[in-house]
This record gives C-alpha cells, structure tokens and sequence, in this order.
C-alpha cells in the first residue's frame, strides 16, 4: 500500500493542475470602468450594464465592445481585447493537451487588456434649431 501512495498523490496533482487556466484565471473577468462625468450609461457588446461608475465581470472568451451614452455628451465606445493569459502556461506541468484544451474551450486561457477603462466625455455641440432666421 505505501508503494502506491506515491503514484496516488502523482495522479491526484495531475488531475488537479488539469487545465491550469480555468483553475487559476477561471472565465471571468473584472473590469473597471469609469466616465468623466460619471454618471455614463454603460453598454458591453448591446448589453445594458448601468451607469459608471462600476466594475463588471465579463467573459475571457472574446473581445468585448464598450459604449458609453450621457445626455449631452458625445458617445466614447472603445474595445477590450483578448491576450493570451500568462497562467495558460501553467499547462506545461500536465502535459499540455488535456489542459491547453479546456482552457481554449473555455476562453480562461485569455486576459481582457486593458482592465480598466476611463472614459473623457466630449460635450455634443448644440445643433442650431432648424426654424430660425439668422440675421443677415
């Protein structure tokens, strides 16, 4: 019996370091986003996330548009992209494949860049009402 514990604790650490990233980075993200003013409604990919400011937690997977709308105020949209995670190279440990391949289904082997987001609003210029007569 103590021949096998050994072989145990090996096969136990190997099934626990199985997909290091989803492990270690999981799928989500936080990420913080501000407005000057504050007080911007948020959008991420066309989805409604409330006004800034806030931290939100989004999916690794993919890049993420971000939208920002104030009454007044020009509207800002940026992106956040994805970069490989640093922990996806934790799978060396485990022999690549089981883990490498978790971690791409899962999208936990990416970083959002930036993760945080600050957006300067630019005041919209007030259009001139269409029914006024202007001096000559």
């Amino acid at each position: 019996m103590k021949r096998f514990v050994p072989f145990l604790l090996i096969i136990a650490a190997a099934l626990m370091l199985n997909s290091c990233a989803t492990l270690l980075n999981t799928t989500t993200q936080e990420i913080e986003i501000k407005s000057v003013p504050a007080g911007a409604k948020i959008s991420i990919d066309n989805k409604k996330f409330g006004t800034t400011p806030q931290i939100v937690n989004i999916e690794r997977k993919k890049d993420h548009t971000i939208k920002f709308e104030l009454d007044g105020y020009q509207p800002y949209e940026t992106q956040v992209t994805t970069k490989l995670s640093f922990w996806f190279w934790g799978n060396i440990v485990n022999g690549f494949i089981p883990g490498m391949t978790i971690d791409f289904l899962t999208g936990s082997m990416n970083s959002l860049v930036p993760d945080a987001v600050e957006a300067q609003l630019i005041p919209a210029e007030e259009k001139p009402a269409a029914n006024k007569k202007r001096p000559f």
